[in-house]
């Protein structure tokens, strides 16, 4: 008993690990909170009672796990139940409550109870169809209609979950298997940073439109002597608090009095207010997240050039030097050799271990319930039966990692572009969106495991299982949608997304919102054609290029401060989700001057053919000199209205502010 307990504190400790990863938790209240710990911990719980109740019903009890059949079936009810009410109630009540505008409590529930009052009613519409189909199947009593709610839940977290997974088992190992590459690894984050650029730059410029809105009405509506006792005045001032000190010193610069950017007193409505919060807190969410992309992409490829450096370095001082850089508690010569030849070697054999494991599951999935299952041979032909504990522990490592490729997939899914799963800079609507998911996901999926066993005997089939075989359509599709899970491993594979969409005409940014991340370069990860490969160097190209720019001018704001006295810098405001100047302090990071030495005269190696790079060195150099004398130049700073402000040209002069 004493070990099971220890289990599940270990699984809530991991919970709020991850919760914490991604989000700052403790500085939301208690009630957003615990539903957040709770939509992530019963998952993590049930990768520990899933095993225990298979493993006890097929091969015998497990010595220091000992529960009775009532106690493991009280744990998923309980489990199911919770899930149920945290995704279909509480999470999305909290969604909508940290996504709309209303500036008092009480309006933002009225209104999140008013659009989940919305959508449960839809989903209520598209219930009747299924309602019919019971009645004229099995009858209508409660207890089949409650089976019903079950099975239709089921089969549609069931077909998210490994269309995810699917997904999740091929991009994961490929992208384990490019990190053996240092160079591979660089190119791939390479082709990551136009788009990312574009994106921010796309946010930022959204972003601008609202400051320049809270800024006038702050300045005409907010002054007690000429504006009186504004009813909107505290919330005006809210919103004005919550503007980056830089992005509001920027558009104050930028801003030349209108008439058309005029607010009259008479525009200013609870409505208009509640528009206005709910674009600002959405843009403001939006350039958190791809502000912290960039930074994590930037980072990773100035990690890359030191060690690609490092490794092109005959000198050993010359090399320990640029090692040092890199950041270890290991002797530089033991740190190079460890990062620059075990890391990437052991991330080849992971990537083996995981594409092998892979397709265990994968095959496991097609000739689930038969004996040629894979997964089956595993855990009754190999002798880990013999052992109860080996096999439960064998078998949560399967479901976890099963568990784990849809959440990542889940991470890396683009959900029209309103979602965003980042370290340390989540934000609550997109924790609340995830964490409903990951809880949705994980019942269906334990179902789906011990569905790729011969015998499914457990205390979890005997009582969820009666509800999916309730009626001949719903046992159909849950006996055939895993068998359907070639299809996304197809598209995955031979990366058809694109082109499927390129055929049917919706090869656009509009129609993007399903799309993964790494989607849009995965088949140039590899060489497919002289074309693709053409196009993958010029990309890399216009993406060193914007790394130089960055790099040059966080170089130039580094000489700018340290020309200021002591005291003024520390007055000086510097966010930490625009600017990450720590990344390049001379103690624990290459200079930037060195960075950009680096970035110039090393050359990534592409399969394209040899005679190309030496046009693209010609661009290098034609590059190069522009940028030199772009941050030569001395132009005096325009004031230009918003409304006719060209973002493409700022975004050549100032890339990222």
């Amino acid at each position: 008993m004493f070990a099971l307990l220890f289990c599940y504190l270990a699984a809530l400790l991991g919970s709020l690990g991850f919760l914490m990863y991604h989000i700052n938790l403790w500085k939301y209240p208690i009630y957003y909170s615990a539903p957040l710990i709770l939509a992530v911990y019963l998952p993590v719980s049930v990768t520990i009672l899933l095993p225990l109740d298979y493993v006890s019903h097929n091969a015998g009890p497990i010595r220091g796990f000992l529960l009775s059949d009532n106690s493991i079936l009280l744990l998923w009810k309980g489990t199911y139940w919770s899930t149920f009410i945290l995704t279909w109630v509480l999470l999305p009540i909290l969604q909508e409550f940290y996504r709309v505008g209303n500036y008092s409590k009480l309006a933002k529930l009225k209104a999140s109870l008013k659009r989940h009052a919305r959508f449960q009613a839809i989903t209520l519409l598209c219930s009747v169809a299924c309602a019919v189909y019971l009645v004229l199947e099995v009858g209508l009593t409660f207890k089949n209609l409650k089976s019903m709610i079950i099975a239709l839940s089921h089969i549609y977290a069931l077909v998210v979950a490994l269309w995810l997974m699917a997904h999740g088992m091929i991009a994961i190992p490929r992208n384990r298997w490019i990190e053996g590459n240092l160079v591979q690894d660089l190119n791939h984050n390479y082709l990551r940073i136009p788009r990312l650029v574009d994106v921010l730059e796309d946010t930022k410029s959204d972003f601008k439109e609202d400051i320049l809105q809270v800024i006038i009405l702050k300045e005409n509506f907010t002054d007690p002597t000429t504006s009186g006792d504004f009813v909107y005045r505290d919330w005006i001032l809210t919103l004005d608090s919550q503007i980056p000190e830089e992005l509001k010193d920027n558009v104050r610069r930028q801003y030349v009095y209108s008439e058309s950017r005029t607010i009259n007193r008479e525009q200013i409505t609870e409505s208009f207010m509640s528009n206005l919060s709910y674009n600002f807190q959405t843009h403001f969410y939006k350039l958190q997240a791809h502000t912290s992309e960039y930074e994590i992409a930037l980072l990773r490829i100035i990690k890359l050039q030191k060690l690609i450096e490092a490794k092109c370095t005959q000198n050993w001082d010359e090399r320990s030097r640029i090692i040092q850089t890199v950041g270890s508690r290991l002797p530089p010569k033991l740190n190079f050799y460890f990062q620059c030849f075990a890391l990437p070697a052991f991330a080849r054999l992971q990537s083996i271990a995981i594409y092998a494991l892979s397709f265990i599951i994968i095959e496991s999935e097609f000739f689930h319930s038969t004996e040629l299952s894979l997964i089956n041979v595993v855990a009754y032909k190999l002798g880990i039966f013999k052992h109860n504990l080996t096999q439960a522990i064998c078998l949560s490592l399967f479901f976890m990692y099963m568990l784990f490729c849809s959440i990542n997939s889940l991470a890396r899914l683009k959900v029209f572009n309103m979602y965003h799963l980042v370290p340390r800079d989540s934000d609550p609507v997109s924790a609340c969106f995830y964490g409903s998911y990951i809880a949705r996901m994980t019942v269906p999926l334990s179902y789906n495991f011990i569905a790729l066993f011969t015998s499914r005997k457990s205390i979890f089939e005997e009582w969820y299982g009666q509800s999916i075989h309730l009626a001949g359509l719903f046992n159909l599709m849950n006996n055939w949608v895993p068998r359907l899970l070639l299809i996304p491993i197809l598209l995955t594979t031979f990366n058809l997304y694109d082109k499927i969409k390129s055929k049917i005409g919706l090869k656009s940014d509009l129609h993007g919102w399903a799309d993964f991340e790494d989607a849009e370069f995965e088949n140039e990860s590899y060489n497919q054609g002289q074309l693709q490969s053409k196009r993958r160097d010029l990309i890399i190209v216009e993406a060193k290029r914007l790394v130089a720019m960055e790099l040059n001018r966080r170089e130039n704001r580094d000489i700018f401060l340290r020309r200021l006295p002591s005291v003024e810098s520390q007055q000086i405001p510097s966010e930490r989700i625009y600017t990450n100047t720590d990344a390049f302090s001379a103690g624990s990071e290459l200079s930037t001057s060195d960075l950009l030495r680096n970035n110039q005269r090393y050359s990534v190696e592409t399969d394209s053919v040899p005679a190309l790079w030496g046009r693209i060195g010609d661009a290098l150099s034609g590059i190069k000199k522009n940028v030199g004398s772009k941050f030569g130049r001395n132009s005096p700073r325009r004031d230009v209205s918003l409304q006719y402000h060209d973002y493409d040209t700022d975004a050549d002069e100032n890339l990222i502010v």
